[in-house]
């Protein structure tokens, strides 16, 4: 791929937001899939028919075999405390063994939501990044023989950094968009496996359909606490939802890795 040497500046145009819901991430033990055609999982789940889920092994644990560790499925049916997945959107739901091995906090099964997913009605975004201020200063070590008018200074050194951000997101009658999706995510009392990928610069694969190169692009991906929500409805506007977040545990920050 040619290699972009363009120093025209960026715009919002070139930015993109990239999600995976709240309520869809959780560790299952061997008894959460016994044989026959549904999961158990907890009553805080917040899935949908449709949604794409993968299973990740823990430790020693052993998958069902009707299910392959890494492969996307799509969750086919959802109660209050179980789901049914298949191998292809709106396929038939895949009948477990019951065969699974693992029932310890070392040796389970994840599951979580597949990739991450476009939000195509947000208007913008913003994020903070700040670092706390930790007083290091210390009392004289000495007596100073020094004379002076003006007062000293303390020393101080950055601690632990937070971000904050604000993300406005255009209201649809859609009730099954992702977007309407997110706003509603402001209420869940757990948010396990909500994610963000915020594209400052956005660079296509190239693909059929296009998917983002993040070797790339630059971005920050990072797990993602809302924490507010605020409605603006008048007659003379687009109906808006503002979030407000934090971001928890940054795994990639504008092409640096941080694991």
């Amino acid at each position: 791929m040619p290699i972009a040497c363009s120093t025209t500046a960026l715009s919002g145009a070139d930015g993109s937001i990239y999600f995976k819901p709240a309520g869809t991430q959780y560790c299952l033990v061997a008894a959460d899939l016994p044989a026959g055609a549904v999961i158990t999982v907890p009553s805080s789940n917040d899935y949908r028919v449709g949604d794409p889920v993968e299973f990740t092994v823990e430790g020693t644990a052993v998958l069902d075999t009707a299910l392959t560790p890494g492969t996307t499925y799509f969750v086919s049916a959802v109660t209050a405390t179980t789901i049914s997945v298949s191998a292809t959107l709106g396929g038939t739901a895949i009948t477990l063994d019951g065969d699974s091995v693992g029932d310890n906090a070392v040796n389970h099964f994840k599951i979580s939501f597949g990739e991450f997913e476009a939000i195509c009605a947000v208007k913008e975004f913003s994020i903070d990044i700040s670092r706390e201020s930790l007083d290091v200063t210390t009392l004289p070590c000495g007596i100073s023989t020094a004379s002076t008018k003006y007062a000293a200074f303390k020393k101080t050194q950055p601690g632990f950094a937070s971000g904050n951000g604000t993300m406005t997101i255009l209201f649809s009658d859609n009730q099954t968009s992702l977007a309407n999706r997110l706003l509603g995510n402001v209420l869940l009392k757990s948010q396990e496996g909500a994610q963000v990928k915020l594209y400052v610069n956005t660079v296509s694969d190239g693909q059929t359909p296009p998917a983002p190169d993040d070797a790339q692009s630059l971005y920050i991906e990072s797990g993602i606490s809302i924490e507010g929500m605020s409605l603006s409805v008048n007659p003379d506007d687009a109906t808006t939802g503002e979030l407000t977040y934090t971001i928890t545990d940054p795994t990639v920050f504008l092409g640096t890795a941080l694991t």
